[in-house]
């Protein structure tokens, strides 16, 4: 099994690729704007000169948008700017998915014999040997295939969450154009303004995974992270599946969490099968145990949870092990082990009149993340186009202990490292994420 701790820097170490590459779009597009908007100048003073006049800004754009029509050198920039841009951007994701292909092989290998390192301490402690990991290098090669299937998938449906709806990443550079020309063209948007903008709306949004079919979008970094995450937390349950085989047990504690998933029924309501015994096979009576431990009965793992320890029943991808789900097992030994001392869940805290259960501080907690993660996309590509970033900068500042504040109030640890964005290069092994990685895989 794999802790906590370690769940989180494995899926964090592969991140600043991603981050790369959304840094990399944003200043593209933005630069082939301003560039682009070169040629609008004529189209501009004639806004500049109509608005003074009092005509209406519809007016104004439409006798600008014939004088940019009509301009020869505009189209011919705006047409090569599109094919450069659908270049360059392919060319990119097609290098970061090959670098997050060799980086995702390292990390799940490690997160393999991390597995079986662990597992062998837990055995030893009750007095059982391992002796067997053979069935090791096939799971790694499995799981990695698996994570790699996802990365792949992530990067063939991006773009940008835009009020107007979804930006496919090939569309964006020509989408975000007409925009910023039509904010020329009314009269009262200088070029700078137009630019700050377009770096704006592209950095609230960040690059995205779209799945279009359901209308579901989510960050790209976060996606592989939970890509990574997902594969080597089901890799570790799948090592210990073949350690409980190997020595025989068939008693497993599931593990508990603060804010673990309370809505749906059967398997996709966590809260309601975690921090109990269960049995992989049945066959034997364990009514003694459960009484031993005070739990009502001690019933079948994967009738409860959805999870198969011997693989004779399909996982369900709602249940235990399933997407994002950071419950595991762990070997029990019946007359021995004992439950785990529960540490109480943080008491509701009211903030600015609001009050907060845990489950509302994460979702919190989460949102400010996201905010300073976006600040600092910004601030990356503003600084890629020369542009100045003070205000930004005091914004992640002011944000960034606003966010201490209210881990603070409420009690909860800060997760400082979601707000990390390390963008600054696409060689992962310079990044602080990879290097705290190593340390830890060889530690």
């Amino acid at each position: 099994m794999l802790s906590e701790e370690q769940l989180e820097i494995l899926s964090e170490a592969i991140q600043p690729l991603f981050q790369y590459l959304e840094k990399e779009v944003i200043a593209d597009i933005s630069r082939r704007i301003g560039k682009t908007l070169t040629y609008t100048r004529t189209a501009e003073l004639q806004a500049i000169s109509m608005q003074k006049l009092g005509y209406s800004p519809a007016r104004i754009r439409k006798e600008a948008m014939k004088l940019l029509n009509a301009d020869q050198k505009y189209r011919k920039a705006v047409a090569k700017n599109t094919m450069e841009y659908k270049r360059e951007v392919r060319n990119i994701i097609n290098k970061i998915t090959r670098e997050a292909y060799r980086a995702n092989d390292e990390i799940v290998a490690n997160a393999g014999n991390m597995s079986w390192i662990n597992d062998l301490s837990v055995w030893k402690d009750a007095g059982k040997s391992l002796s067997d990991n053979s069935f090791l290098h096939q799971l790694v090669e499995s799981f990695a295939v698996q994570t790699a299937g996802e990365l792949k998938n992530m990067t063939q449906t991006t773009g940008f969450k835009m009020m107007s709806g979804y930006e496919g990443i090939e569309n964006a550079y020509k989408r975000e154009l007409d925009k910023a020309v039509i904010k020329i063209c009314s009269g009262t948007f200088s070029q700078d303004k137009v630019l700050r903008d377009v770096v704006h709306d592209l950095a609230q949004s960040g690059l995205r995974s779209i799945d279009y079919a359901s209308g579901y979008s989510m960050q790209l970094d976060t996606a592989a992270r939970l890509a990574i995450r997902t594969g080597c937390h089901q890799l570790a349950g799948k090592v210990l599946d073949e350690n409980i085989k190997q020595t025989g047990e068939n008693l497993v504690y599931v593990s508990k969490h603060w804010g673990a998933r309370n809505t749906g029924i059967g398997h996709a309501n966590h809260e309601q099968w975690q921090g109990k015994v269960y049995f992989v096979k049945d066959g034997n009576d364990y009514s003694q145990e459960a009484k031993r431990i005070g739990q009502d009965r001690i019933m079948s793992l994967w009738y409860a949870t959805g999870y198969s320890v011997d693989g004779n029943h399909v996982n369900d991808p709602l249940g235990m092990y399933g997407y994002n789900c950071r419950h595991n097992h762990h070997p029990w030994f019946e007359g021995v082990s004992t439950l785990p001392k529960e540490q109480p869940e943080p008491e509701p805290v009211t903030i600015n009149g609001k009050t907060y259960d845990y489950y509302a501080m994460t979702q919190k907690m989460r949102s400010m993340e996201r905010s300073v993660r976006a600040l600092k996309r910004e601030k990356e590509a503003l600084r890629q186009l020369g542009m100045d970033s003070t205000e930004i900068d005091a914004r992640i500042k002011r944000r960034t202990s606003e966010y201490a504040d209210f881990c603070k109030a409420c009690n909860v640890p800060a997760k400082t490292t979601k707000m990390r964005y390390e963008s600054g290069t696409a060689n992962l092994k310079k990044t602080e994420a990879w290097k705290k990685y190593k340390e830890m895989a060889f530690s």
